[in-house]
Formats: C-alpha cells, sequence, structure tokens
C-alpha cells in the first residue's frame, strides 16, 4: 500500500495552482495531542545512544604511496612512500612524523665529447635513500620545564632573540641530525643541535641533499629582569648562541672548504620610554603601544681558517655589530637601527650581512583612513671598496571609501647601485565581481629601465572555491638589449568531480619576439576521497626560467641580507598517489576536545607578500620547506608550492604559528604570534601567512 503523504499534499492544490477544500483526515489516522508549550524551567536534555568512546592516547597520520615520472635534461623516476603521523601522550609531549621513503631512477641526458655533433648518451644512476624527521614538542618536566626535541632533516636550533627585532636575523643551518631545546615558559631558554650540513631540494616532493661538512650549535636566553609583570614593562633578556663548523662546502666546488667559529650575543630591555610618563592602552606588544620602547643590543664574531689556501675569505676574523630600537608616541610609530659589519663575516657555513655600516630610520603613521611611512638608510662600505649609498623610501596609502584605495611606493638609492622605482595602485571592491588591484611599475637605474602595468582580482565565486588572476605587460631595458614580455598568473581551488578538490597555482612569463624571458611555475593538484579514509591524489608540476624581479629598489642593507638566487632546471612531472589517513584516541593535548567529537581539516600557504597586501594573489609564491606549529605542539612542513596541512583536526579554536627557520633574509612573516584558526566538524579550515620584506 501507497504511504497517505502524497495524496494529502495532492489534494492541498487545485487546478491552476490554487488552494482546494483542505482533505479530512478521519480521526483515527490522527496523531494524539501534544503540548508544545514549554515551560518556564530548565527542560530535560533528549537521551540519546551515547557513541562509544575512543580510548587510548590520541593518535593519527596518513599513509601515502606515490609514483612521480619527470621529464626534461634529468629524467627521473621516484617511488616515494610518505608516513606522516602523530602521537598526543601524557607525560611525554606530542609526537609528530614526518617520513620519505624514495627511491630514484634517474636518466640523464649529455652531449656527447667524443662523437659526432648532436650525438647523445644517458646515463643511468639509482639511488635509493629516504628524507625525514620526527619531532617532540611540549615533554613537561617540573616546574614549568618542557622540552622540544628533533631529528632528522631538520634546521639548528635558536634562541628567540636570534631572530632579532630589526631587520637583522641569525639564518638557521639546515642539517641531518638532531636538536633539542629545554625551556620555561618565556624565562629560559637552552638549545642544542648537531649534524651533517645540507640543504633542502625538490620541486615536486620534499628532499634533502646532504653537503659536505658538519655542524654543532648551543645557545641559551634568559631573562635578567623585570619580575612578572604581565605586560613585559621593564623586563631584560640576555642570549647567546655559538655554532661551529667544520670543513664545510655547500657548493661543491674545491678550494672553498672552510672551519668556521661564530659567537653572537645580545641584549634587550623594554618599558616605558624615558620621555613618556606610562604606557598607553592598546594591543601587541610593549614597543607597539603608546609610550613603549624596545631596545636590543647585538654583537657577532666569526673566526675561521680556510681549510685549503687560495680561498676568497680576505681575513679570518670578523666582527658584526647592530642596536634595533623600537617605540611608539601618541601617533606616530618609530625604529633606528645603527650596525656595523665586517668583511667576511660569516655565521657558521653561510655568509652574514658584510663590509656594510650605517644607521637607518623609519616612521610610521596610520588612521582608519590613511597610511603614510617613510624609511631612511645612509651607508658605506667598511673597506671602502663598495662606497656610500643612500637609500629613501615613502609609502602613502588612502582609502576614500570602503570600496576604493589608492597607494604609491617611492624608493631612490644613491651610490655604486642608484637607482630608482615608482610604484602605483588602485583597489577597488565590486560586491559582483570581487576585488581588483590595478598597479603600474616603474625602476630607472644604472642601464636598465623598466615599466610594468598589470591588474591583480580576486574573482567572486562560491564558499567552496576561490579563484583569482593576474595579468601584466611588462618592457624592460638591460644593457642595451630591449625585452617584452606578458606575465600571468592563475590561483584557484573549485570541488572536482565525486566529491573531489583541484588546486591550481600557475605564474609565468612569455616573451614577446624572443625567449629570453619564458618563466613558467605551475602546480595542478585533484584529489579525490574514496571513503573510510582513502583518497587519490594526482598532481603535474613544471618548472622553467627564472622569475621575473621585483622592480622595486631596496637599500644596501636589504641587499647584503639577500641569498643569491639560482635558476631552476627546466622539468616537467607527474606525480600520483594514494593516501590513507586516520585519527583516534582521548583527546589529551589542549587542541583536542571530548571523545567521540567530530574533526575537520587545517591547511593553508606560506607566501611570499612582495607588495605587502597581505592577499595571497595569483603571482605571488609560496615559501618551501618551512616548519609550521599547530598550538606549539604539532609540527607540519610546507612543499615546494608552500602549502601545509593538519588532516583530522579535532573540532575547536587553534593557534597556528610559523617558524622562521627557512625563510629566507631579509624576508620576515608578518604574524611573528601566530593567528586563531577555527575548526568545524567535516570542514577545512585556512590560514595563510604572509612573508613580507622592508620596503
Amino acid at each position: 500500500m501507497m504511504p497517505r503523504w502524497p495524496w494529502v499534499a495532492l489534494g492541498l492544490l487545485g487546478a491552476g495552482g490554487h488552494a482546494a477544500e483542505p482533505v479530512r483526515v478521519p480521526d483515527a489516522d490522527r496523531a494524539p495531542y501534544e503540548d508544545r508549550v514549554l515551560d518556564e524551567a530548565p527542560q530535560a536534555v533528549q537521551e540519546t545512544e551515547p557513541a562509544a568512546p575512543d580510548t587510548g592516547w590520541r593518535r593519527g597520520g596518513s599513509v601515502e604511496l606515490q609514483s612521480l615520472r619527470q621529464g626534461g635534461a634529468n629524467r627521473i623516476r621516484n617511488e616515494t612512500l610518505q608516513i606522516d603521523g602523530y602521537l598526543d601522550t601524557p607525560n611525554h609531549g606530542t609526537f609528530s612524523a614526518d617520513l620519505h621513503i624514495n627511491r630514484y631512477r634517474n636518466r640523464i641526458t649529455v652531449d656527447s665529447l667524443g662523437g659526432r655533433a648532436g650525438n647523445l648518451f644517458y646515463s643511468l644512476s639509482y639511488r635509493d635513500g629516504s628524507t625525514g624527521r620526527i619531532d617532540q614538542r611540549g615533554m613537561p618536566f617540573g616546574n614549568g620545564w618542557f622540552a622540544n626535541n628533533s631529528i632528522g632533516n631538520i634546521n639548528t636550533a635558536a634562541t628567540p632573540m636570534s631572530r632579532g627585532m630589526g631587520r637583522v636575523y641569525l639564518p638557521s643551518l639546515p642539517i641531518e641530525g638532531f636538536s633539542s631545546s629545554l625551556e620555561q615558559g618565556t624565562r629560559t631558554t637552552l638549545n642544542l643541535s648537531a649534524g651533517r650540513l645540507g640543504f633542502f631540494e625538490g620541486l615536486d616532493s620534499q628532499g634533502f641533499a646532504l653537503g659536505r661538512g658538519n655542524t654543532v650549535t648551543l645557545g641559551a636566553q634568559r631573562q635578567i629582569g623585570g619580575g612578572d609583570n604581565p605586560l613585559g614593562i621593564g623586563r631584560s633578556d640576555a642570549a647567546f648562541q655559538w655554532v661551529e663548523t667544520r670543513n664545510a662546502n655547500l657548493n661543491g666546488l674545491p678550494g672553498f672548504a672552510q672551519d668556521t667559529r661564530s659567537l653572537w650575543g645580545a641584549v634587550s630591555w623594554q618599558g616605558v620610554a624615558p620621555w613618556a610618563e606610562a604606557i598607553g592602552p592598546g594591543i601587541g606588544p610593549v614597543q607597539e603601544r603608546p609610550g613603549g620602547l624596545r631596545v636590543q643590543a647585538n654583537y657577532a664574531h666569526s673566526t675561521g681558517q680556510p681549510s685549503v689556501r687560495g680561498s676568497l675569505a680576505p681575513r679570518d676574523s670578523a666582527n658584526g655589530l647592530w642596536v634595533d630600537a623600537l617605540w611608539r608616541g601618541d601617533w606616530l610609530q618609530q625604529g633606528v637601527s645603527v650596525f656595523s659589519f665586517d668583511p667576511a663575516l660569516r655565521w657558521g657555513s653561510n655568509p652574514l650581512a658584510g663590509d656594510l655600516r650605517g644607521a637607518s630610520w623609519r616612521g610610521d603613521l596610520s588612521t582608519r583612513q590613511w597610511q603614510l611611512s617613510a624609511n631612511v638608510e645612509a651607508s658605506d662600505s667598511v673597506s671602502g671598496m663598495q662606497g656610500r649609498s643612500v637609500f629613501g623610501n615613502l609609502y602613502g596609502r588612502y582609502r576614500f571609501d570602503s570600496r576604493d584605495a589608492l597607494a604609491v611606493t617611492l624608493a631612490a638609492r644613491s651610490g655604486r647601485q642608484a637607482a630608482q622605482s615608482l610604484q602605483l595602485s588602485w583597489e577597488r571592491i565590486s560586491p559582483r565581481w570581487g576585488q581588483s588591484q590595478w598597479r603600474a611599475d616603474f625602476a630607472h637605474g644604472e642601464r636598465q629601465r623598466l615599466a610594468r602595468i598589470g591588474v591583480d582580482h580576486q574573482w567572486r565565486v562560491g564558499e567552496s572555491s576561490s579563484l583569482s588572476t593576474t595579468l601584466a605587460f611588462e618592457q624592460s631595458r638591460q644593457y642595451g638589449f630591449s625585452t617584452r614580455s606578458v606575465i600571468w598568473g592563475v590561483l584557484g581551488s573549485l570541488p572536482f568531480l565525486a566529491g573531489g578538490r583541484l588546486d591550481l597555482s600557475a605564474r609565468g612569463s612569455n616573451g614577446m619576439g624572443d625567449n629570453t624571458s619564458r618563466y613558467l611555475d605551475a602546480n595542478a593538484r585533484v584529489m579525490w576521497p574514496l571513503g573510510a579514509g582513502w583518497s587519490v591524489v594526482a598532481q603535474y608540476t613544471a618548472a622553467r626560467g627564472r622569475e621575473p624581479f621585483n622592480p622595486a629598489v631596496v637599500s644596501a642593507l636589504t641587499t647584503a641580507m639577500q641569498a643569491p638566487v639560482f635558476k631552476a632546471p627546466s622539468n616537467r612531472s607527474m606525480q600520483v598517489a594514494l593516501r590513507w589517513e586516520a585519527s583516534a584516541g582521548v583527546n589529551l593535548a589542549p587542541i583536542g576536545g571530548a571523545p567521540g567529537m567530530g574533526s575537520g581539516r587545517l591547511e593553508g600557504h606560506v607566501y611570499f607578500d612582495p607588495n605587502n597586501n597581505g592577499q595571497r594573489e595569483a603571482g605571488e609564491g609560496g615559501v618551501p620547506n618551512v616548519t609550521v606549529t599547530l598550538d606549539r605542539r604539532y609540527v607540519a612542513r610546507t612543499d615546494a608550492q608552500g602549502y601545509y596541512a593538519f588532516p583530522a583536526v579535532a573540532t575547536g579554536s587553534y593557534r597556528i604559528e610559523v617558524v622562521p627557520d627557512n625563510v629566507p633574509l631579509p624576508w620576515a612573516v608578518v604574524s611573528r604570534d601566530g593567528v586563531m584558526a577555527q575548526v568545524y566538524v567535516r570542514s577545512t579550515a585556512v590560514a595563510d601567512f604572509a612573508v613580507q620584506r622592508e620596503r
């Protein structure tokens, strides 16, 4: 017999869509009367069948089997077994693992040296190896002490003050070894690291290549004054870091192996500025509140005897000194730096800013409608070989209303690398089309001129999708050669077939009439869930040429802190992976909840933000191999595209932080204290991090 409700529903409609006479249901079929008026007293909770709680320590992870085929000059076949997992314990902290067990088969095409022109031969090589790391964070001890330990392909540990408050940071050294830190809140930190030197590599999958040499680091930081003031007023700290490298030869060329010993020490103080009476209201650290001041003085010393004669190091020892001060008045925030670096100053196996001395000042003034900042730097070469340089930068931004804003950046530099640059941008928010930013960049220097006009647009799409595009036209002239090119970019994420998801990131430039300015960096990733924790991932990547440089002029100190840029080899690859994810156990960490709670996913990107607008755009690339922490307990690392993920996270609010171990200098993470993210059941929370450079 068919159910009654379709016939009742049809009886409610008459011809032409008019309401018909109501259909009377016999009294025998009526449901008994129920009083639905709620009493003012608290109501009893309806009893339901409780879900069977998980038992044991909270745990989870994923296993992924990858198959990679890469073309280009190096034809690579790589099979990888990737294992990611975590285990949260009550007495030994949280363990996180990231392991890649690889098997490579390389086929290298080389021009024949002894045969006819155009002959080729193939060189086959096999390499078995694995990369990865295991982290233990938040291992508790008595009296508020806890330890963080790491082993595998990691970065050397560092004290918090070594990343500084200004523009000079101590770089971390990539190693295959271990690191350990012992901390007591924010009062005391001890660290130790040791291992073989190397570097992170891999466009498609995470890898680590061992270099030549070994290193040992030791450091400590201690609060030496200020008591327990919750705002840190009157607090002073002291720190030191020591590193020694033996037989370091990362570039593989003969005659460059060095033994180096470096020492860094610093003291800092924060509190009420001498010209202020008290700390005013506000949020953030002391130096960002009216009347607040923070000063940090740093000293670095390196000594090293090259292992072979003919080393290019001009001297065996060098010193560096820099002092930074930040303070805020009622309407203006200011910063002053004084620095001096001898030639050949090194931090372990890496060079530090050398052969430079000078001073800089910066001021920032802003309201809800407009912002104005200025930066002035005067510097000179310690050896006298580079000459003097004066740099000035002026930035202004005015918001006309809630939809339109105009920004201007003007920079100029004198001396040996004299140049000028002008950047104009107009931001427009459309309720229908999304947000646009029209840009015009002009740069003029010795033997080079550049003009670039383009637009970045974030399109309005569905809630579960995102799409942004970049399009620009550039004309440049360098050393007598003129080039014209089109710069483009696409960045998006959207649902795919059968519950899948497509993530696309592509940036490139195409020369108009020449091939010298061609560039491509593309990554397309599709993931299909299969149920019961299983999913299939397909990823295509391609790289070619060198990314067009940013036309903005920077100061001498910023130039000295920049790492050299190497041209990536052209290649393309296709990767297919089968993944399984699962989680279980009682939540013991602060990020957990009650047993049986639902879970979601937390992911995001760490990306370069050269225009300092805090938005990830299609023309901005990711920062690879950077450590990301979840509530300072769970650890993940970004891939070649700057992507990180924490799968199967219990619902709740979390603090996500970026450890700036592999962020290239002079770039710095904007949100140094992290950001908060809310995870809901069966949903994905996104937390992106911008990495910016001084204007």
